[in-house]
């Protein structure tokens, strides 16, 4: 059977916005690059947002940059994150108005299949009924994730960032929580229905996400641009809005970090965020900085 779209969608997410069983190799080259700064260095670091808990260890390249950098770049700032969920403008893009319900628009049909998914993961069904549709199948699907033992807790960004906030290392954001859910909310709700379906459709089964972490573990970018573009090919507009969009929306951001002081960043986002044409290091490259694997 083919994977599923939203199973494409999420492994991007794990990538760009999962599971491994093993240390990432400690030879060869990474998802990882040193950009050329005026008087500094820029480290591009490609993740994987949530491990489990017995892979934990990060490549030896990346503790080098750790050690070097004077501040930490990500996508999101996990300790802001934490308060910003509770939002009012976060939650009108999770949450239905409270007029409305997620069964009336979705039907009888499909929202018995919510109600037995989510009965499944124990989560209150009434509770359910009043996400986004987007939402709703986010949330089916990570909690899928988290019963096979994968957490964000354990992954690459939270990791860092912990060791940071420790270490008194400044932590700069990419973007907000309500601007990275708003490329989800901001679908139409029959592409919100279709993407609920998806995730129903599931069967939790993570061979697809681990063949992923297999690929970022060892440095295979042939794997993660193939990856990439047939998601894309997919599913084309919502690619461009979590992945080819936010490259572009980071990509001045960088800029003022290599042309600014004597100062080095580790910068950290989903590995499918670094690869391919439209990926920051092809990006940078064009606008004429040297960029360097490691």
């Amino acid at each position: 059977m083919r994977p599923s779209k939203l199973r494409r969608i999420l492994a991007a997410l794990a990538l760009a916005l999962l599971p491994a069983v093993a240390t990432p190799a400690d030879d060869g080259l990474h998802v990882f690059w040193e950009v050329a700064g005026q008087h500094n260095t820029v480290y591009l670091l490609g993740s994987v947002h949530v491990l489990q808990a017995n892979d934990l260890a990060l490549p030896p390249v990346t503790e080098a940059a750790y050690a070097d950098a004077e501040v930490l770049v990500e996508e999101l700032d996990p300790f802001v994150m934490s308060g910003d969920l509770f939002s009012a403008e976060v939650r009108a893009l999770q949450f239905l108005p409270p007029d409305q319900k997620l069964s009336a628009l979705i039907g009888p049909g499909l929202n018995g299949k919510v109600a037995d998914a989510a009965r499944s993961l124990d989560l209150d069904p009434a509770y359910v009924d009043g996400l986004q549709p987007w939402y709703a199948a986010t949330l089916i699907s990570t909690m899928r994730q988290v019963k096979a033992g994968f957490t964000s807790g354990d992954g690459v960004d939270y990791q860092i960032a912990l060791r940071a906030r420790r270490d008194a290392k400044p932590i700069v954001a990419l973007e907000t929580v309500a601007e990275q859910l708003g490329f989800f909310a901001a679908l139409s709700m029959q592409e919100q229905r279709d993407f609920l379906e998806d995730a129903l459709d599931e069967t939790g089964d993570q061979t697809q996400l681990r063949e992923l972490m297999e690929a970022w573990r060892h440095g295979d970018l042939a794997t993660l641009e193939a990856q990439l573009e047939q998601g894309r090919g997919e599913l084309p507009e919502l690619f461009d809005r979590i992945v080819t969009q936010r490259n572009r929306n980071w990509l001045p951001r960088i800029e003022q970090m290599l042309q600014g002081p004597r100062q080095d960043y580790l910068v950290v986002t989903g590995a499918l965020h670094m690869v391919g044409p439209q990926g920051l290091v092809a990006l940078l490259r064009a606008r004429g900085y040297r960029v360097t694997r490691r």
